[in-house]
């Protein structure tokens, strides 16, 4: 009877023991997150409906969702933004940060807009703090190459999006490489010949088709030889969904003006809620995790979400 008692102590002893160090060990967690260096993928995909996404079958996308979370976005949230919800427009505000009001791209560089050079590409923001980043964006439409990209060591398009992720892959297996932006556009190409929607079969296959590239290119990352000294933000979005086999709108339209942002990775509060997000989010989020100061001086729309405070 009594060796029972001194074994009952015993173990209350152990378990109290044990939650004591619980706080313990989620502090070392988090300081070897912190140690680790900070590295960024962006991923667009482009004119991807968010419930075209639900319905569509990516695994890839579900694991990185599953390792952080799934933000329902919007674009030109107020018509002081102006600009239309087509590409030119909405890519320059995803890589700026601003809405088209600041970067004066409202309808696209074939119009002769020219971009406001105080709102540069997120690349340029980064450099500003460490110009011995290396930053890459390779995409498969020529506009991103030619006219939105800056301070970029590597800014290569590629036609086509299966080129596009074998030259992707590359450039995210390379140790040197610190921040990665990868555009894949074949979504978009269907919803414009066959429509933006998710009873259209042959839009929902080139989501299906574009998943796999996805989780290549994150396999190519996670395969890095320095991958267990790095902490990695994915970031995923798109730039606009789409009706019929348009999406151009001054952001009415819900099914072209509701998109998505998914951020995964160490530094991700996983059961984070912050309602709805914009995409000019993305371009502050990269920010943040990289460890960069958000200037006022700045005047960024965006701001980050779904991060750790921590991290």
């Amino acid at each position: 009877m009594n060796k029972n008692r001194d074994l009952g102590r015993q173990t209350i002893l152990l378990a109290i023991g044990w939650l004591a160090a619980l706080p313990a060990l989620s502090v070392n967690h988090v300081a070897l997150a912190a140690e680790k260096k900070p590295k960024v993928l962006i991923i667009g995909i482009d004119g991807c409906r968010p419930d075209a996404l639900a319905k569509a079958k990516t695994p890839a996308l579900d694991e990185l969702t599953a390792a952080g979370v799934l933000l329902k976005a919007e674009n030109l949230p107020d018509r002081r933004t102006g600009g239309e919800t087509t590409s030119h427009p909405m890519w320059f505000s995803i890589l700026t940060g601003v809405w088209p009001d600041k970067h004066g791209i409202r309808r696209g560089w074939y119009k002769k807009e020219r971009h406001n050079k105080r709102y540069p590409h997120f690349f340029a923001r980064l450099k500003s703090k460490d110009a011995n980043l290396v930053t890459a964006s390779v995409s498969s439409w020529r506009g991103i190459r030619r006219h939105m990209v800056s301070a970029a060591d590597i800014n290569e398009y590629v036609e086509g999006d299966e080129p596009t992720e074998r030259r992707a892959i590359e450039v995210a297996a390379d140790p040197k490489t610190d921040v990665l932006f990868v555009h894949f556009g074949d979504p978009d190409l269907a919803g414009h010949k066959h429509g933006f929607s998710p009873i259209v079969r042959a839009y929902i296959a080139a989501i299906e088709a574009t998943d796999p590239r996805v989780g290549r290119l994150v396999q190519a990352v996670r395969h890095r030889q320095t991958y267990k000294d790095e902490n990695w933000l994915i970031l995923v979005t798109t730039d606009h969904g789409g009706k019929g086999t348009t999406h151009t709108s001054r952001g009415e339209v819900p099914e072209i003006r509701n998109v998505f942002v998914i951020a995964s990775g160490l530094s991700v509060q996983k059961d984070s809620a912050p309602g709805i997000v914009h995409t000019v989010d993305v371009a502050a989020t990269a920010l943040a995790h990289m460890g960069v100061k958000l200037n006022p001086a700045w005047r960024l729309d965006g701001k980050p979400v779904g991060l750790k405070e921590d991290g």
